[in-house]
């Protein structure tokens, strides 16, 4: 229920970061989402502002491979390509997020994956690969497509690395993560010049990352450790799933037969994803 959850959260953000903030520098962007995750988390736990087993010498390769995949590249790309690609194509594109953890998962990390979850995935995957497939062509969004294609690889290597943490709360997690990969951007972004925009927009954005990433963030971690990378990443395959129906009735995109296919076989595949058996736990609840 947690990793479902995060996906609906998260799946939600995608369109109303087309709709909302298409015009703004996807470095600061990405940078105004990690710092109201970070916020957000902060408010709603209170948890203590300290690192914690964070700096243990077990945890310091992971949380850096964390940061610098799924905290810095892999917003910057994603904001960037869902700016100049179609939404609901977007947001399915997503579903390679879910496929390249578990492989990740099952090559380096020796993760077994049951026969329903490899059914999940290549069903999930396959919609995504033909709604994407129908929306268009051209530079502009062959390029977007593959952004947003790399940006779920950072996701997927910050998912396992995530799953490896040990003895971190979620919060602690999501709370300095956030703070160092804004801090990383901002930086970054006032190097290469980039532009600020108006306070109502920063506003705007840094609630979005406080509701879409960091309660997101929260529930997604609490489920890595329970359930490993591999499967948390099969449930949340149904995030593109709840992005493109919000792209739909946000965006105004076309309900088209492709869309319906995709819909129909990403169902099926959350549905073999629900009833595969719950592991045990990695790590103590």
């Amino acid at each position: 229920m947690f990793a479902l959850l995060a996906a609906v959260l998260f799946g939600v953000g995608t369109p109303l970061i087309k709709l909302r903030f298409s015009a703004v520098d996807p470095i600061l962007l990405a940078a105004l989402i990690n710092l109201g995750a970070a916020l957000g988390v902060a408010v709603m736990t209170r948890i203590p502002w300290r690192l914690g087993n964070l700096t243990l010498p077990c945890n310091r390769l992971p949380f850096a491979g964390s940061i610098v995949c799924g905290g810095v590249l892999a917003p910057a790309l994603l904001v960037w390509g869902i700016a100049h690609a179609p939404g609901s194509a977007a947001a399915l594109l997503l579903n390679l997020e879910a496929a390249f953890t578990a492989l990740i998962a099952w090559i380096f990390f020796r993760e077994s994956l049951g026969p329903r979850l490899v059914l999940g995935l290549v069903l999930v995957t396959s919609g995504g690969v033909l709604v994407s497939a129908g929306a268009g062509s051209g530079p502009g969004r062959i390029v977007a497509g593959l952004a947003i294609a790399v940006s779920c690889l950072g996701w997927a290597i910050d998912n396992n690395c995530t799953a490896r943490l040990r003895d971190v709360p979620p919060a602690q997690f999501s709370l300095w993560k956030g703070l160092i990969a804004s801090a990383a951007l901002f930086t970054f972004g006032v190097g290469r010049g980039m532009p600020l925009t108006g306070w109502h927009v920063l506003g705007e954005a840094i609630l979005l990352g406080a509701c879409c990433h960091g309660l997101a963030l929260l529930v997604f971690v609490t489920a890595l450790q329970r359930l490993g990378a591999g499967r948390t990443a099969a449930y949340f395959a149904a995030a593109p799933f709840v992005g493109a129906a919000a792209s739909v009735a946000l965006l105004g995109d076309a309900v088209t037969p492709a869309l319906i296919v995709a819909a129909l076989l990403m169902a099926a595949g959350v549905a073999a994803l629900l009833t595969e058996p719950r592991p045990p736990a990695i790590l103590p609840s």
